[in-house]
Order: C-alpha cells, then sequence, then structure tokens
C-alpha cells in the first residue's frame, strides 16, 4: 500500500482510469456524433508512439472541444486530461505544427484544460447571454463549472515547473 496518494487524488481529481471506465460515452456527445471514441483517444495521449500521441491530441481538440465548444464528453474528457498531467509520460514529445509550443504534451494539454475552463466564465456567460443562451441552461456548461476549481488545481501545479515549455504554456493559457 502507499503511503501517499495518487496525485490526481490529492488535487480532487477522480482515477483518470476510473473516469474512462465509469462514464458512459455512448450516451455522450462530441462535435461528430456519440463519443464512444473518446476513450481511445485519451488512452493515445499516452502512447510510446509520437505519432500515436500527437493525432491524439488533435482529436483532443478538434472532436471533443471543437472550436471552443463544450459538449457533453469534454467534462469527463477535461477530468481525465487535467488526472493525467502529473504522468512521465506527458512529458513525451509530441508533433507540432508552427503556431504551437516547442515541446511535449503537457505544454499541449495545460491550454487545452485552461480553453474548456475559459468557456464558462462570467463573461462568457454574458456574451452567451446576449445571444439568448444562458449557460445556467446548458448542462455540459454548467458540469464545466462544477469541476472548474479541479481544473484550475491541476493546472497551478505547473506555474513553477521546471520544463520551460510548460511554464511558458500555463502562462500563455490565462486561466481566467
Amino acid at each position: 500500500m502507499k503511503d501517499t496518494p495518487e496525485p490526481w487524488y490529492a488535487s480532487g481529481l477522480p482515477d483518470p482510469q476510473r473516469t474512462l471506465a465509469q462514464t458512459n460515452w455512448a450516451e455522450l456527445h462530441h462535435a461528430y456524433g456519440p463519443a464512444t471514441d473518446a476513450p481511445q483517444m485519451l488512452v493515445a495521449l499516452l502512447d510510446a508512439d509520437q505519432v500515436v500521441r500527437s493525432k491524439a491530441l488533435g482529436k483532443i481538440h478538434g472532436i471533443l472541444h471543437h472550436q471552443n465548444t463544450i459538449y457533453e464528453a469534454t467534462v469527463s474528457t477535461a477530468l481525465y486530461v487535467a488526472a493525467i498531467l502529473p504522468d512521465r509520460k506527458t512529458m513525451r514529445s509530441v508533433d507540432k505544427d508552427r503556431h504551437s509550443f516547442p515541446g511535449n504534451m503537457r505544454a499541449e494539454l495545460l491550454p487545452s484544460i485552461a480553453s474548456v475552463a475559459n468557456e464558462v466564465t462570467d463573461a462568457a456567460d454574458a456574451t452567451n447571454r446576449r445571444y439568448g443562451f444562458p449557460l445556467e441552461e446548458y448542462p455540459p456548461a454548467v458540469s464545466v463549472r462544477e469541476i472548474r476549481p479541479m481544473l484550475f488545481s491541476a493546472a497551478l501545479a505547473y506555474v513553477d515547473d521546471s520544463d520551460r515549455h510548460v511554464r511558458e504554456a500555463l502562462k500563455c493559457c490565462k486561466m481566467r
């Protein structure tokens, strides 16, 4: 038995494996329909193959949080991503485009978490209200608001990270 809790437990996050197993992905949706493919995308973030990791990262951004939209599957995805941040495998490199920070998976996941958290701020709610879409009437947004403190805690653990790319990613993502 371990004397110290898992990093995800200490931040109040659920066990990432439990999130994968206990989420009914078939009942949730992402940008392209039922999220039955989400567990494979999420597991692939920690794959040993850089190409597999890089493709999974693109899918996370492009399917589970497409154009900064919060879908039903975004909540469990954000919980999983925040919980795997302490995993040493997130320090593996990923393929980058010319607009990305150089470096590792963790430096890419931090802005992803921030993006989800920033979609439910008071300012985002005010904008949505102007267009007739208050966040409290959209269950996925309500759920993200509930987990937002855990997302902040998970990200803030890397403010003084020894990896420059991780620190820079956190500074640039500005969780509001």
